[in-house]
């Protein structure tokens, strides 16, 4: 077996921050001091900070890159000496594979923290694609581990709502757990029965959140809202190997693109779709992925080899650049194992480290009653850390204002927790607040931000796709986190603007103010998507 050449997976210089560590070799253990065991192990811990609790150890390989190998003897010294370094920090190592260097064996090991030792990692991947694409029935089979009927039996896991269990699609937004422990095995499948969300997340050391939306075109709104609002690390975009590439997985596609998201596929239903079918789907896909403006580089995963390195080099060389593109059925099972894999070893994507000591903060995508607790609302923590029983702003209300309320409970996963930190989605509920008085679009701040609302903005934009021209007074929808409100154009530095067009661009919301800052992205639209702006500048409200 030899290591699959994809974008240079090995042969870069190693880097002194990230999670990936290079290792000729390691000092056998009988020849090693404490003193240099204990550095080791703190390398290690560092580097498993970096990757939010995992790492990848390489053995065989120079810390320029340089693929040289090492012996078999050499090797399993070196595996006793990187099971000490892991014990000494709490953690576990997992061999992913073992390759031919240019003089001997070159290994890959995946090191990650006991599920005991701190929160898992929590990864969120938003499934996009068109209508009977086959999204939610994969999420179905990948959780429960047990496959489709044929008839759709697995989506029924993913569905909120009795429409869709009658029409078999989806309409809202909806979002389940796939969790590995540290040795790498799904959690989701452990006897004697399926465990809970709160059973999964004692026992995972990484968790895979997958949100599922909408394909059909009426309700692109509330895909767009879950793309731009639920704060996603990965978009993957599903494509039936039946029915292939159609309108509403390019217009998913562009917008994941737009808010630049890092994108693997997913062919399904390759047991119902003829060879000389499922070819041509393959190669529209590998064709839109290289569109001018779209510039991936897609790669077909055929074996373990293709998803461990695809799993490591979305990020090598140009920043995303990489498509991997699996193969899979939900009814006979063929290529999920592949994806599982791929799964395990994804990285993680959003950065809260330095975000972690900054105030709180975090947008409502959600807002329910639960009888006894009362008023409760869902959000991904932004930034810093909420207590049970903290004080905390929400707002802004109709006019403006923002509010004191009190955090009686806070819900992670379904497990009900005493404190969430950046980066993390929860519930809170919050004390005498009616249900009525909140809206997704709210946000939970902490006082030291002194949040202010915002009536007009200031952005620069991009124009998608227009059939005609936009000029001033036109009105859009604006998405932005879990925003969404028609604002109005005031004012652009050009008179008109057209497809591919780049502008500044004044918007007044209509309705009401709303909590936005500059550095904030978003998407406009009226219809279809229209444009993605970044805002600059703000006016707050009088």
């Amino acid at each position: 077996m030899s290591f699959p050449d994809i974008e240079n997976s090995i042969g870069v210089k190693e880097k002194e921050t990230g999670n990936l560590e290079y290792k000729l070799k390691l000092t056998p253990v009988r020849y090693i001091s404490e003193e240099k065991l204990e550095s080791l192990a703190t390398q290690m811990n560092y580097r498993i900070n970096e990757g939010e609790g995992e790492a990848v150890y390489v053995l065989g390989v120079t810390d320029d890159g340089e693929p040289l190998g090492i012996s078999e003897e050499e090797l399993e010294k070196s595996l006793e000496v990187l099971k000490l370094m892991a014990e000494k920090i709490k953690a576990q190592l997992t061999v992913i594979r073992v390759g031919e260097g240019r003089k001997g064996k070159i290994a890959e090991i995946l090191v990650r923290r006991f599920h005991e030792e701190s929160f898992p990692i929590d990864i969120n991947i938003a499934q996009i694609g068109n209508v009977d694409s086959g999204k939610s029935t994969l999420a179905g089979v990948l959780i429960s581990g047990k496959l489709d009927d044929g008839n759709g039996s697995a989506r029924t896991l993913l569905f909120r709502h009795k429409h869709e269990l009658l029409s078999g699609r989806t309409s809202s937004i909806s979002t389940r757990i796939l969790g590995f422990d540290e040795g790498g095995e799904i959690v989701n499948y452990l006897p004697p029965s399926p465990p809970g969300d709160a059973e999964i997340l004692a026992h995972s050391s990484k968790i895979i959140n997958f949100i599922d939306l909408a394909g059909h075109e009426k309700y692109l709104r509330t895909t767009i809202f879950g793309l731009v609002g639920y704060s996603s690390d990965y978009a993957m975009l599903v494509v039936a190997g039946n029915a292939g590439v159609l309108p509403m997985t390019k217009e998913h596609l562009g917008v994941a693109l737009a808010l630049g998201y890092p994108i693997f596929a997913v062919i399904t239903k390759i047991d119902l779709a003829p060879k000389e079918v499922l070819n041509k789907v393959i190669e529209d896909l590998q064709r839109l992925l290289k569109l001018p403006g779209v510039d991936k580089i897609p790669v077909i995963v055929r074996d373990v080899d293709d998803a461990v390195v695809c799993a490591k080099s979305m990020f090598t060389g140009a920043r995303y650049r990489i498509v991997p593109v699996f193969l899979a059925s939900n009814t006979t099972g063929e290529g999920l194992d592949l994806l599982k894999s791929f799964f395990n070893l994804l990285p993680k994507v959003r950065d809260f480290k330095e975000k972690m000591d900054q105030p709180f903060s975090t947008f409502i995508d959600e807002v329910f009653s639960v009888t006894g607790v009362g008023t409760v609302v869902a959000g991904t923590v932004l930034s810093g850390a909420l207590e049970v029983n903290q004080q905390i702003l929400l707002g802004p209300f109709d006019d403006g204002d923002f509010r004191k309320v009190r955090v009686k409970s806070i819900h992670y996963k379904r497990t009900p927790v005493r404190r969430v930190i950046a980066g993390q989605t929860a519930a809170f509920a919050l004390h005498k607040i009616k249900r009525e008085e909140v809206r997704k679009g709210q946000v939970l701040v902490s006082q030291e931000l002194g949040p202010e609302a915002v009536r007009e903005f200031e952005a620069k934009c991009m124009i998608l796709y227009h059939k005609t021209t936009i000029k001033t007074g036109y009105q859009a929808v604006i998405h932005s986190h879990t925003i969404k409100q028609t604002a109005r154009i005031l004012w652009m530095n050009k008179k008109y603007l057209r497809t591919g067009d780049r502008s500044t661009i004044l918007f007044q919301f209509i309705c009401r103010p709303e909590y936005i800052v500059p550095g904030m992205r978003f998407v406009f639209r009226e219809g279809r998507t229209k444009g993605i702006g970044v805002i600059t500048h703000v006016k707050h409200k009088a």
